[in-house]
Formats: C-alpha cells, structure tokens, sequence
C-alpha cells in the first residue's frame, strides 16, 4: 500500500512539474504584439493645394489681385485696375484634377473669360495659371498671401460680372 502512496505522489508530482526544454529542443518565442500598420498617406488634391488666399505677383495686366479660394469651392476675386479701390467679385470655381484646369463662374452666372492650367510648387507657396483659351500662354503667377484687410474693408462689391471694370479671370 505504501508503495501505490509513493507512486500516486509521484505522478501527482510530475504532472505538475513543467516541461523545459532540452538544450537540443529549439525554443518558441512566444507571440508577438502585432505592430500597427500607419494607415497609407492620402496624397492632397490639386485642389487642396490651390485652397486659400494668393496675391497676384506676375502678370501682364497692370493690377493689384487677390483671389482667395476657399475650400467649399467659393472664390472672392478683389482686383484694382488704375487708381481707385479694389473690386470685389465672388461666385464658385472647379478643379478638373486630370487636366488640372481650374475653371470658374462669378455669382450672377457669367463663365471666367477662360479655364486655367493650373501648377503649384512644391512648398505651395506659388500658383500659376495659364489660360486656356488665349492665343498666347501668357502666365499669372500668385503667391500665396493673407487678403490684407484694407483690401477686404475699402473693396467696392460687384454684384454683376459683366460691364465696366470686368474681372481678370
């Protein structure tokens, strides 16, 4: 009977001993944490890109312009051409990202007088349109810069696109 005891104590023992290793047994390392995977960088639209407000630095009308792009597709174009104050014209413009043409309609329905070859620099600091539909691809270049609010306060609105003064776009 004490040897059936021994031998139940035994058992008891080694099934509650673990087994190791042998030297000659190679080791599983236990799972690894899953890193997580960034998600992909979405790449900004030319859209995107071209959102916010430009000062017109090179051009071949002689005027102060200012466009300001917003990001719902609304545009506020203040432009002085002579002696007087800035004009004020707003409506919604497009971005064809394929041909990269922006293109646009001023609030009482009139087309932009052309669509635009747009570029943007790699700082996006500079935008330059080249329109389409001239005969010469004269070139706008803007930089990108805050509407001052003297600009934005003495601006006369312009409710109809057409007429005396007319846009540049």
């Amino acid at each position: 009977m004490k040897k059936i005891a021994y031998i139940l104590i035994a058992l008891l023992m080694a099934a509650g001993c673990e087994d190791k290793p042998t030297p000659d047994t190679p080791v599983t390392p236990p799972d690894k944490p899953e890193t997580p995977v960034d998600p992909p960088v979405k790449e900004e639209t030319l859209a995107e890109k071209i959102a916010g407000e430009w000062h017109c630095v090179v051009s071949d009308i002689d005027a102060d312009i200012y466009l300001a792009l917003m990001s719902d597709n609304t545009f506020e174009l203040y432009q002085k051409v002579g002696e007087g104050s800035h004009r004020l014209y707003r409506g919604s413009w497009s971005m064809n990202e394929t041909s990269r043409t922006l293109s646009g309609r001023y609030n009482d329905g009139t087309e932009w007088g052309s669509s635009y070859e747009t570029a943007v620099s790699e700082d996006k600091n500079s935008m330059t349109l080249v329109p389409k539909a001239a005969t010469t691809k004269e070139e706008h270049v803007y930089r990108r810069e805050a509407v001052p609010a003297s600009v934005k306060e003495g601006c006369v609105v312009v409710v109809k696109s057409t007429g005396c003064g007319m846009p540049v776009l």
